[in-house]
Formats: C-alpha cells, sequence, structure tokens
C-alpha cells in the first residue's frame, strides 16, 4: 500500500493530466463539456465538418475520376454532399492517404472514426516522448502540458488535421535532440512539411546546429513526394493555396484569428510598411537568437512557433496547440523553461482565451443561435490580448537569462574584430593622407615648404 501511494504521489501530474485528456475526448464525442470555453466560430457550430471533410472529399473524388479539390463529379456525386466543406488545399499525398482511409465510413461516422485513431498516435507518440526523456525529473510536468491544454481540446473540438502537424513536431524535436540519423528525421521533417509547410520556418535553426543533412534528405524527399502531382496537373491546386497565402496582406482579423499581427492591423491605422517592418525586426531577432551557440535547438523551435503564432496570416485558436508540444521539449532540454516563473506563464498558456468570460459578463458576445455564441470586434481583441499575454511573458522570462551573458559576448566579439579591421584596412572611412601622413618624405616636403 505504501508503494502505491509513492508510486501515486510520484506522478500525481501524469494521472491527473491522462485523465482530463480522456475527458477531452468524451466531451468532443459525446457531452460537449468543454465547447463553453470557444466561441461557435471556433468550434465551427453550425458549419461542423467545414475542415474535416475537404480531405476524405478530395479522395474520395479522384478515386472516382474526379479532382483531388473534392468538387462533385459530372453527375453531381459527392462524398458527404450534405455538409459544407471547404475546397481541399491539402497536398495530394496527405489527401490520397488519409482521405482514402477516412472515406470509407459513413460521413456521419468518420469524423469520430478519426477522433479515436488520434486518441491512439497521441498516446503513442506521447509514450515515445515519454520514455525518450524518462531519466529526466521534469517529465511528468512536461506530460501534462501535453494532456492539459486546452487549445489541443479545440483542435479535436472543429475536427481538424493539424493534429498531424503536432505529432511530427514532437517526433521531430525528439529526434533532433537526440541526435538521431539525419535521414530519418530529415524523413520526419518531410511529413511535416507535407502537413503544413510551417517547417520551412526550421531551415536557419538546422544550418546554425550544423544539421545541414536533415535539410538536405527532408527537401529532397518532399520534392519526390510533390513533383509527380505537379508535372501531371493533379497538385496544381495544392501550389495555387501556397501562392496565395503567401500573397496575404495580413489584415484578415475578427473573429477567429488569434495573432499579434493581426490585432495590430485591425486597433491601428499605421502605414504597411511600419507592420512589415516589424515583423522583419521580429524575425531577424529571432534568427539571430537561434544562430546563437548559448541557444539550445529546442529552445530555438520555440521562439520560430512564437514567431509563427504572432504574425502568420491564418492562425486560429486552434493552432496555438503546436505550442504545448515544443514546450514539453523544452522543459526536459532548458533550465530557463523549469524557474517558477516560466512553469506559471507556461500553465497560463494551456489555458483557453477569455471568451467564456467575456460570454458570462455578456461583454460584446451574441447568441446567434444556430452559429452558436459569437465574439464581436471588441470581445475578439481581448481573446487575442489574452494569448498573447501568457507567450510574451514567456518569452521574457526564458529569454531574460540570456540578455546579459549575449551582450557580455558580442562584446568580447566585437573588440578583437575591430582590432583587425584596423590592422586591414578593410572597412571604414579613407584615411586623409594630408593629414596624417607621418612618412620622411612628407616631413621633408612640410619643412621645405615652412622654410620658403
Amino acid at each position: 500500500m505504501y508503494n502505491i501511494y509513492v508510486h501515486l504521489r510520484k506522478h500525481v501530474l501524469l494521472y491527473l493530466g491522462a485523465i482530463l485528456y480522456l475527458l477531452f475526448f468524451i466531451s468532443v464525442a459525446r457531452t460537449g463539456w468543454f465547447d463553453i470555453f470557444f466561441s461557435g466560430a471556433a468550434l465551427h457550430t453550425g458549419a461542423k465538418g467545414i475542415d474535416f471533410y475537404q480531405i476524405p472529399r478530395g479522395a474520395w473524388a479522384f478515386w472516382h475520376g474526379g479532382s483531388l479539390t473534392g468538387d462533385p463529379l459530372a453527375n453531381g456525386s459527392q462524398y458527404a454532399k450534405q455538409y459544407y466543406s471547404n475546397g481541399n488545399v491539402y497536398h495530394p499525398l496527405v489527401t490520397l492517404t488519409f482521405g482514402s482511409l477516412l472515406a470509407q465510413f459513413d460521413p456521419l461516422l468518420s469524423p469520430y472514426v478519426w477522433l479515436w485513431v488520434k486518441l491512439f498516435l497521441s498516446l503513442l507518440v506521447i509514450a515515445c516522448f515519454y520514455w525518450s526523456f524518462r531519466t529526466s525529473k521534469y517529465i511528468n510536468f512536461a506530460v501534462f502540458i501535453l494532456f492539459v491544454n486546452f487549445s489541443i481540446y479545440l483542435e479535436l473540438a472543429a475536427w481538424q488535421f493539424h493534429f498531424i502537424l503536432n505529432m511530427l513536431l514532437l517526433l521531430f524535436l525528439i529526434m533532433v535532440v537526440k541526435r538521431v540519423s539525419p535521414l530519418w528525421t530529415g524523413c520526419v521533417y518531410c511529413l511535416g512539411l507535407l502537413i503544413k509547410p510551417v517547417g520551412v520556418l526550421f531551415v536557419p535553426i538546422l544550418l546554425f546546429k550544423g544539421r545541414w543533412k536533415v535539410i538536405v534528405h527532408g527537401l529532397w524527399f518532399f520534392i519526390v513526394c510533390t513533383a509527380p502531382f505537379l508535372l501531371f496537373g493533379s497538385g496544381k491546386y495544392y501550389l495555387d493555396n501556397l501562392i496565395l497565402n503567401l500573397s496575404l496582406s495580413g489584415t484578415l482579423g475578427p473573429n477567429q484569428i488569434i495573432t499579434l499581427s493581426a490585432l495590430l492591423h485591425y486597433t491601428t491605422h499605421w502605414p504597411d510598411f511600419v507592420y512589415q517592418a516589424l515583423q522583419n525586426a521580429a524575425l531577424y531577432f529571432v534568427v539571430f537568437l537561434s544562430a546563437l551557440r548559448r541557444v539550445h535547438i529546442a529552445k530555438a523551435v520555440f521562439l520560430y512557433i512564437a514567431y509563427y503564432l504572432c504574425f502568420y496570416e491564418q492562425v486560429f485558436e486552434y493552432q496555438w496547440s503546436t505550442l504545448a508540444y515544443v514546450l514539453a521539449v523544452c522543459i526536459v532540454t532548458c533550465p530557463e523553461f523549469r524557474t517558477k516563473f516560466s512553469c506559471v506563464c507556461i500553465l497560463l498558456t494551456c489555458l483557453p482565451g477569455c471568451f467564456i468570460l467575456l460570454n458570462l459578463l455578456h461583454i460584446d458576445v451574441k447568441n446567434e443561435q444556430y452559429w452558436g455564441f459569437i465574439p464581436g470586434a471588441t470581445a475578439w481583441e481581448w481573446m487575442v490580448v489574452s494569448k498573447l499575454i501568457p507567450l510574451f511573458l514567456l518569452l521574457i522570462s526564458v529569454l531574460a537569462a540570456d540578455f546579459k551573458p549575449i551582450v557580455k559576448q558580442m562584446k568580447a566579439f566585437w573588440i578583437p574584430l575591430r582590432k583587425l579591421n584596423d590592422n586591414l584596412g578593410l572597412f571604414g572611412d579613407e584615411e586623409d593622407t594630408y593629414s596624417t601622413s607621418t612618412s620622411p618624405e612628407s616631413k621633408n616636403t612640410s619643412h621645405t615648404l615652412q622654410t620658403s
């Protein structure tokens, strides 16, 4: 009995987190307990499956002679025709892999098949993470963060495929930290790119940290997986969507986009170049920090994910679930993520936005009946702020310890660099030969002029 007590006390966070995680799945599948924390728009109330059905619909159409976009066939038939869905924008290979499986089930049943597949795969990957870092005394807290993050619940409740990116990112970080073979790490990196090209942000990190082989293998695998679809024209929709996303201006905002960029665009009226300058400055700062040897590779990935969540064009609240998977690895690898203040900030990032408070206080939230509770522009602003503040506090906490050492190292680097330049005469203004020359010839000439 005593041994059981010791075991439970040691792993209490693990078991509490696992219980809440299972409740997430029960809520999505049946009860809807946790839906009150999110708006009807975030939950896709009234349009359930708007993002989910695009993949099985695209695969079904392809195997029946249609397009991977999921458009109706010539005779009007279509998978899940009774449900509204966006046109498919996922990579052709991803569409065929997951869509072909899900299209085998009734449209009413397939989302729940996908839900329980998520449970099995996520527990498998989290178990792999636990085993990889089982010697760390902070592993229980790290897994607890993976279990209790409410953005993960929203990803499940909205029937999204962003889950695959999260799992692959966690595996990628495990392999990078453990220095697994570049071939296998590059394969996982490629699979992440196939889901969403967020991994492109990690190219500078991998170069600075000497992992260029991972980039070579990953990009090569990505080209091999993509080129055939582009050559035969079936993947043109995917390329068009990527180009469209790159051309967006950052003006999207209420009531679902949760980014610093959207908040600034909506609440201020600055010239466009100011917004772009802020975004570029943030990116350059992250690139600079990730290049420093003292910045751990997991911490560098965290900085890029923070940049992505603040400035990418279309970040919905469910996409904030990615943060938990990066933080879990940072907790077991970086001491600055284990201070009391950092732990509090990490726990705050697990909480949902302030929508539930706004709804209870009737602050700019309307009940649209069929569409659920919808926030207005003011409520949306508060929701964005409530997600950004914990992230900013965490950034301050984990970067504060690096500030003085980085300044000292840069100063130590700059002094010999200036001395080297003085010796080489490579940079700087040219010398005034008339006022600074000290050669014997110049001195004689000057003496002769004065005598005459």
